[in-house]
C-alpha cells in the first residue's frame, strides 16, 4: 500500500495529514487546498483518509497530493490504524495533522517521540470540544479556524498545557483579469453551496425563503449546490409559482468546477445555526459574491460585516429574505459589498496566507530522531463506552465478519 510522494528541495517539514473521512464538504477541501499549496512549495506531504471513499478524488489528482484511503468495509477499525501507522513509519513526518473525526485523532496515540502532534478543530460544535478533550495529552498543538473556537479551547482545563493556534482556512484566490463582469441590473442569482441537511446547515428553512422571495415579487434564480438527505423534500417545495422566480437542483459540484459556479452568481445564502468557518463562504467571497448568512460570532462574524455582506440573526428566518429583497433593491450596495468581499478574502484567507501561518505556528520537533516501533498493540477508541466491542475476543470475530462481506 505504499504511496508515491511528491519530490521536494530540502525542507525539514515533513507534514501527514490524517481524516477520519474525506467527503464531500469543506473539510475535504481543506485539504485539497493545503496539500496542493505544500506540493507546489516542494514540501513534503501525505494525505490519509480512514474511510475508503474519496468523492473528489480526481482534484486531489490534479493537484498530485498522494492521498491513501483505506477500505473500511475489508478493515476492521484497529487494522486500519496499523495501516495507517506503517505508512507513516515510512513517510516519516516531522508532524501530523489530524483533521477530522475522533478516528483521526487516534492515531496521535501512537507516534513516537519526536513527532509534533496537531489536532484541528473545525466546526464549533459542542460535540466537537467534546472529543478533542481525550487526546489533549497527545496533542502539541491545537489548530482552530476561528478566533471565538480557539477563545473556547484555550479556556478548557483540558488544554490548559498545549498551545491553541487560530489557523483559518485559505481558498485559491483567481486574477481581477480572469473574474467576469457582472451584470449588477439583471435578476438575482443565488447560490446555496453544501450539504443538504437539517442538522446545522437548515435547509429545511429554505421553503420559507422561497415563500417570501416569490411574495415579494423580485425577479431571481436560486441555484442549490449538493448533495445530502433533503434534496427530494427541496424539490417536492421549492416549486416556482412563476418562470421570473426559478429554482434549479446542481447536484454534486466537482471542486474544480466551483469557481465556475461562483463566477455566475451574485449572493450566496446560508442559513446554519453553527459553523466553524464555512469554507464555502470564503470561496464565494473570493470571486465576489455577496454573502447573505448567519450571524454566527465563531468564524462567519470575523469575515462578514456590513462592508463585505448581510447578517442575519439565527433565529430571524424571514430576515434572510429580506436581505436579498434589500440587495435587489440596493444595486450599487450590491456592488460594493462585492468588491469588499473580494479584497477581505484576498487580504486574510488566500491559501497562500493560510500556508504561511502554519508553517510558522508548527513548532520544531524535538532533536532526537523518532524511533517508530513495527508493530503497534492498538485499543478501541477514547471515545468508546462499549470495551467489549473492541476487547481481543470481539476483534477475532469483527476481522472474520468483515473477510466474509469483503468476499461476498
Amino acid at each position: 500500500m505504499a504511496v508515491k510522494l511528491a519530490s521536494s528541495p530540502n525542507t525539514s517539514v515533513r507534514l501527514a495529514l490524517v481524516s477520519g473521512s474525506i467527503p464531500l464538504g469543506g473539510s475535504t477541501t481543506f485539504l485539497i487546498n493545503f496539500a496542493g499549496e505544500l506540493v507546489r512549495r516542494g514540501i513534503p506531504v501525505l494525505v490519509i483518509s480512514l474511510e475508503r471513499e474519496n468523492p473528489l478524488g480526481a482534484d486531489f489528482q490534479k493537484q498530485n497530493i498522494p492521498v491513501l484511503c483505506l477500505d473500511n468495509r475489508g478493515l476492521i477499525f484497529e487494522d486500519r490504524l496499523a495501516v495507517a501507522l506503517r505508512e507513516l513509519s515510512v513517510f516519516q513526518p516531522t508532524a501530523v495533522v489530524a483533521t477530522l473525526g475522533a478516528s483521526s485523532f487516534e492515531i496521535l496515540r501512537y507516534l513516537p517521540a519526536g513527532v509534533v502532534r496537531i489536532g484541528m478543530g473545525q466546526s464549533d460544535d459542542p460535540l466537537v470540544y467534546a472529543m478533542m478533550r481525550h487526546y489533549a495529552p497527545w496533542m502539541d498543538l491545537v489548530a482552530m479556524v476561528s478566533r471565538a473556537m480557539q477563545e473556547k479551547a484555550a479556556a478548557m482545563p483540558e488544554f490548559a498545557r498545549v498551545p491553541v493556534a487560530y489557523l483559518p482556512y485559505g481558498v485559491p484566490m483567481c486574477a481581477d483579469a480572469a473574474l467576469p463582469a457582472r451584470n449588477w441590473q439583471q435578476p438575482l442569482r443565488l447560490l446555496y453551496l453544501g450539504r443538504l441537511g437539517r442538522e446545522q446547515k437548515r435547509v429545511h428553512l429554505f421553503p420559507e425563503i422561497f415563500a417570501q422571495l416569490c411574495a415579494s415579487g423580485i425577479p431571481f434564480h436560486w441555484t442549490i449546490a449538493g448533495v445530502g438527505e433533503e434534496r427530494a423534500f427541496l424539490e417536492a417545495n421549492l416549486i416556482s409559482p412563476s418562470p421570473r422566480q426559478t429554482v434549479h437542483f446542481a447536484g454534486s459540484v466537482n471542486y474544480a468546477a466551483v469557481p465556475g459556479l461562483l463566477q455566475t452568481h451574485a449572493v450566496y445564502l446560508l442559513a446554519s445555526d453553527y459553523e466553524g468557518l464555512p469554507l464555502s463562504l470564503l470561496e464565494a467571497m473570493g470571486y465576489g459574491v455577496v454573502p447573505v448568512v448567519s450571524d454566527l460570532r465563531s468564524g462567519i462574524s470575523e469575515v462578514v460585516d456590513a462592508t463585505t455582506g448581510l447578517l442575519v440573526p439565527v433565529a430571524d428566518t424571514a430576515g434572510y429574505a429580506r436581505a436579498i429583497v434589500h440587495l435587489h433593491a440596493h444595486r450599487e450596495e450590491l456592488a460594493a459589498k462585492s468588491a469588499a468581499a473580494r479584497a477581505r478574502v484576498r487580504e486574510r484567507f488566500s491559501v497562500a496566507a493560510m500556508t504561511e501561518q502554519w508553517l510558522r505556528a508548527l513548532p520544531a520537533p524535538p532533536a532526537s530522531v523518532p524511533q517508530w516501533p513495527r508493530r503497534w498493540k492498538i485499543g478501541g477508541p477514547l471515545t468508546s463506552t462499549d470495551r467489549i466491542y473492541f476487547s481481543p475476543p470481539a476483534r477475532f470475530f469483527r476481522r472474520l465478519v468483515t473477510r466474509f462481506r469483503k468476499q461476498a
